[in-house]
């Protein structure tokens, strides 16, 4: 009769926590960049970090100098940090870009450097930028080398996991961080579901599940971006990663790119505004039941060919999403689901 009960109870609780990780709710808004004017915008989080060139320049020599500048500053502003860990240095073998992976034993020690050294100020890590991708022209953008041999991302990442959880527990290991694209993402996401190591799955190690959906698309509204967002996830992570299906889901690059494109800044507001409120299970309701709990706008500023991104232009004023959209948000910034569409 006791283990029948026990039974019971443990299937209850199974049951509420599953459904309370399907609940819709506000949505948190982080941004990709830190420094005064996330702050000033009302953001609570920011995706940012220092590459593993930067931290380890040359072999044995580590320099926490700008890592350290973002992580503290942004957490003295009362902000939490997303810190990315990625972009290899060439003098392993990392390649001009930084997505070529070197020896795991470097890395190992990489991330052991990291999390030593930010032990308590890091809410979470998240494993590497979008390793779907190869041969791309940007620093720290992709995985330059087979996903199938050694070391492969999905061992990078389990490495990382089993490291973070040692030196920082209870801070969360997020990934694989995603981009748009689809066909190495499929094999990435089967490698989780079925790669299975003495301590675990390797969907085990994940604590939140992380994609990317940017674009510079005109004619791409909130609404047709949320269901791009829904068959991502049913289609493809819960078709070949159901173990990580139901997770937490954080999108940690989002938005509208105005240079170039016929997005008026006017626009860019509307529609970040529009799809956070879907993200959370409003609007349409396209991501009801999607737990979607954080999104991170791409990008905070930059003077590079990705301006027109930005929240802020290169001159540091802000465009509408801060001015008409954030300034009008207590800090923490979050879009509840309840409020209407523009």
């Amino acid at each position: 009769m006791k283990i029948q009960a026990r039974a019971v109870l443990v299937a209850l609780l199974w049951a509420m926590s599953f459904s309370a990780a399907r609940a819709d709710g506000p949505v948190t808004i982080g941004v990709n960049g830190s420094d005064q004017l996330a702050r000033d915008a009302n953001i609570s989080w920011v995706r940012t970090g220092s590459y593993w060139a930067e931290i380890n320049p040359s072999p044995g020599v580590w320099d926490f100098s700008i890592a350290e500048s973002r992580v503290q500053g942004a957490l003295d502003r009362g902000q939490q940090v997303l810190f990315i860990l990625s972009g290899a240095p060439a003098w392993c073998g990392g390649g001009s870009n930084g997505a070529t992976a070197c020896d795991i034993e470097l890395w190992k020690s990489f991330v052991d450097q990291v999390t030593l050294h930010f032990q308590g100020r890091i809410a979470a890590y998240e494993v590497w930028n979008e390793p779907d991708l190869s041969g791309q022209g940007a620093f720290g953008v992709g995985w330059d080398r087979s996903l199938t041999s050694y070391p492969a991302y999905i061992d990078y990442f389990v490495e990382a996991a089993r490291i973070i959880r040692r030196n920082a527990p209870g801070t969360l290991v997020v990934g694989p961080a995603m981009s748009k694209s689809t066909s190495r993402s499929v094999t990435i996401w089967e490698q989780f579901d079925q790669t299975n190591y003495p301590d675990g799955n390797a969907s085990d190690f994940v604590d939140v599940v992380s994609f990317h959906h940017a674009t510079t698309r005109g004619d791409a509204h909130s609404e047709d971006v949320a269901w791009d967002i829904h068959d991502r996830i049913t289609n493809i992570i819960r078709r070949f990663n159901p173990r990580n299906g139901y997770k937490p889901m954080w999108v940690t690059e989002f938005g509208w790119k105005v240079a170039g494109t016929n997005i008026t800044e006017s626009t860019q507001r509307v529609r970040i505004k529009n799809l956070l409120i879907e993200m959370g299970g409003g609007g349409d309701g396209i991501l009801s039941g999607f737990n979607i709990p954080k999104a991170f706008i791409y990008v905070l500023k930059t003077c590079d060919g990705d301006e027109g991104y930005g929240i802020y232009r290169c001159d540091n004023t802000p465009r509408p999403v801060v001015s008409t959209y954030l300034w009008t948000k207590p800090f923490p910034a979050t879009q509840s689901p309840s409020e209407p569409r523009e």
